[in-house]
């Protein structure tokens, strides 16, 4: 069965702003999620502290669920956006990058229950210090405090696990971006540098004993990659959307 894709000028600028705004979604969303919900609440080492925390904020915590969630649900357009705009240069290579990306928002998707539970545990609990008057630490944190921080371990370790497959979605659509008219090669780069910061943060985590030590260096490799990378494409598909002087001629 035969497929007609859009293919004239001004439906690929539509589709790619369409696409540039979901990705705008993506990243407010998960720079919220991560850096004004979890960063401000999570006390590493501590988990008597955390679930204080959790427990003391309800609201922005399940507002950074939600905030998770809607980035999942944004992730599947972007994909699909791609997906359209970059299948002329190769439809295997764009239904793999596309493919990649599906992979890690579902990972993401189901890796949110872990920051449910987290929360109905911290809920649920009494979260009185077991040796009062004692700063509260691994060691003299409440047993519902130490579950919860280890289910908010396990969404970070699942975080990390996903951008493995979304380090192999950029790879491909770095590839495919170079080749592509619609777009310029300096973003490949870029795209690919992003590619490479997720993948050194993930192997550094599964593959360092020590990897807490340098979790601050590992972290910020992520984020200037990140910024460096995906916030030039998102901007260039919202501004730009593609370049039309090669579909014009």
């Amino acid at each position: 069965m035969s497929q007609t894709w859009p293919e004239d000028l001004a439906q690929l600028k539509k589709i790619a702003r369409i696409t540039g705004l979901f990705y705008l979604i993506i990243i407010v969303c998960g720079m919220f999620a991560e850096g004004a919900v979890r960063a401000e609440l999570i006390v590493l080492g501590n988990p008597e502290s955390t679930s204080q925390n959790i427990h003391n904020n309800q609201g922005l915590f399940r507002a950074g669920i939600l905030a998770d969630l809607v980035m999942v649900v944004a992730d599947v357009v972007v994909a699909l956006g791609f997906f359209v705009l970059l299948r002329a240069v190769s439809a295997s290579l764009s239904l793999l990058a596309a493919f990649f990306r599906l992979v890690q928002a579902s990972a993401l998707g189901l890796n949110l229950i872990f920051l449910w539970m987290a929360l109905q545990v911290t809920i649920g609990a009494d979260l009185t210090p077991t040796l009062p008057g004692q700063e509260a630490s691994v060691g003299t944190a409440t047993p519902a405090a130490n579950t919860s921080y280890l289910l908010l371990n396990a969404h970070a370790t699942g975080y990390k696990l996903a951008l493995i497959f979304f380090a192999g979605s950029l790879i491909v659509q770095s590839y495919l971006i170079y080749r592509s008219e619609l777009f310029p090669s300096w973003l490949a780069i870029l795209i690919l540098l992003a590619a490479f910061g997720y993948i050194t943060d993930t192997v550094g985590t599964l593959g360092m004993s020590n990897y807490a030590e340098h979790s601050d260096i590992f972290e910020g490799i992520v984020v200037v990659a990140a910024l460096a990378g995906e916030i030039p494409l998102c901007l260039w598909l919202l501004i730009k959307g593609v370049r039309s002087r090669h579909l014009a001629a």
